[in-house]
């Protein structure tokens, strides 16, 4: 088998980001990048940094001061024991000029590839910004961003959308090496591709990171909703749900376990919550007559009233359905959650409580989506029941046992 590299960015990744780094004196490795190149060496892996360089374009910088600036880079990596980098390529041109080979564009990868005799589908791509990962894409290779540099603004922002978020290179190394954990001796799967070990150990690795990092950003924020929540409904007040697709299918999940029960270890009453994404009569004629855009907005009017809670469920936070019942809900009397990703879209900044799954995977966010609404129950169903038997059946009239 052809050895496997890990492509990296430059700027941001493996040094710290200058406005048009032109001097030797300017380069500086961030935290985490000795250990981070240690370890993929250790892995066998080969090491091909692709960067942007417009400077040289600019005018600002020639090809003999890059070599000086790459040169101290490498002196720097070899003084700390980091295995030497195998090659740099490197785009001399400006956005303007429109070349093949400025990222995102495949032009270098392709290039290193040929000549390093590796295939880009098995590569890792490590970078901080929307150019890196969207190259990783056009590849086809696996796609790591790092939280350095302009990593966190990128998640943010909603330009990146990784396979995976680590916090620095040292991270991304260790999560590399448990993907590739087992899957080199053995990966053949009869019936199923060459990788198929592979993605799934990525994906729940991707999953279990994504979750450690809700527990570590975002714990404050669903107490916040599960409180909220809590007292809508120990004052008589209903949970309603929306969402489209995946989202959709969450708002029914959610809603189930609160009118049925989430587990049989703990049984109550059951809790008021309408998932406004079942019944295909109203849906079709309220977007036959008011448009799409309004499905969501016109039940909650209906249904809906002062003290009643609102949840919005979407992965981008932009769902047009979604932000017109969130929009109603708070200018009537109604409380608004939001459950989103990592950018938080235009329903981060309009409900009142917004839970930013800290994530660029649409699959990561809906995975936790749904352990968030499994906490929201939890703590809503142990709070307003606390003196409830839990392991006796509820009585019929067991709604007198909840609490205001």
């Amino acid at each position: 088998m052809p050895k496997r590299f890990v492509i990296l960015d430059r700027d941001g990744t493996l040094i710290v980001e200058r406005n048009y780094l032109t001097q030797p004196g300017e380069v500086e490795l961030l935290p985490g990048v000795a250990a981070g190149l240690r370890r993929l060496g250790e892995l066998g892996l080969g090491l091909v940094v692709v960067s942007n360089q417009s400077a040289i374009g600019r005018g600002m910088l020639d090809r003999e001061g890059l070599d000086a600036v790459h040169g101290r880079m490498n002196e720097l990596l070899a003084q700390v024991g980091a295995p030497p980098i195998d090659a740099i390529y490197i785009c001399p041109h400006t956005p303007e000029d429109l070349c093949g080979c400025r990222k995102p564009r495949p032009g270098l990868v392709v290039d290193a590839a040929r000549e390093l005799n590796f295939d880009p589908r098995r590569a890792f791509v490590i970078g901080d910004k929307e150019c890196d990962i969207d190259l990783g894409s056009r590849v086809g290779a696996t796609s790591i961003l790092v939280r350095t540099g302009y990593g966190c603004k990128h998640l943010r922002a909603g330009l990146a959308k990784p396979h995976l978020v680590v916090d620095d290179l040292d991270q991304a190394a260790r999560l590399i090496e448990r993907i590739l954990e087992g899957s080199m001796q053995n990966d053949g799967v009869p019936g199923l591709y060459a990788g198929a070990t592979e993605l799934v150990r990525a994906h729940i690795l991707g999953s279990i990171s994504t979750k450690q990092r809700l527990l570590d950003e975002c714990s404050a924020d669903i107490l916040a909703a599960a409180a909220r929540i809590t007292a809508s409904l120990g004052s008589g007040g209903k949970l309603l749900l929306c969402g489209n697709g995946g989202s959709a299918a969450d708002c029914q999940h959610i809603a189930a376990e609160l009118v049925s029960v989430l587990t049989q270890d703990f049984l109550r009453p059951g809790l008021p919550a309408i998932a406004l994404t079942t019944d295909s009569s109203i849906l079709t004629a309220s977007a036959n007559d008011f448009g799409f855009d309004g499905i969501f907005e016109r039940q909650v009017q209906a249904l809906g009233r002062p003290g009643d809670v609102v949840i919005g469920i979407s992965t981008s936070g932009n769902s047009a359905n979604v932000l017109r019942a969130l929009r109603y809900a708070a200018g009537n009397g109604m409380s608004t959650i939001a459950l989103i990703g990592a950018s938080g879209g235009k329903m981060g900044a309009l409900a009142e409580i917004a839970i930013r799954v800290p994530s660029a995977s649409v699959q990561h966010i809906q995975e936790s989506h749904i352990a968030i609404g499994h906490i929201l129950c939890a703590l809503a169903e142990r709070t307003l029941f606390a003196n409830h038997d839990a392991g006796k059946e509820p009585a019929a009239a067991a709604n007198s046992e909840r609490v205001s």
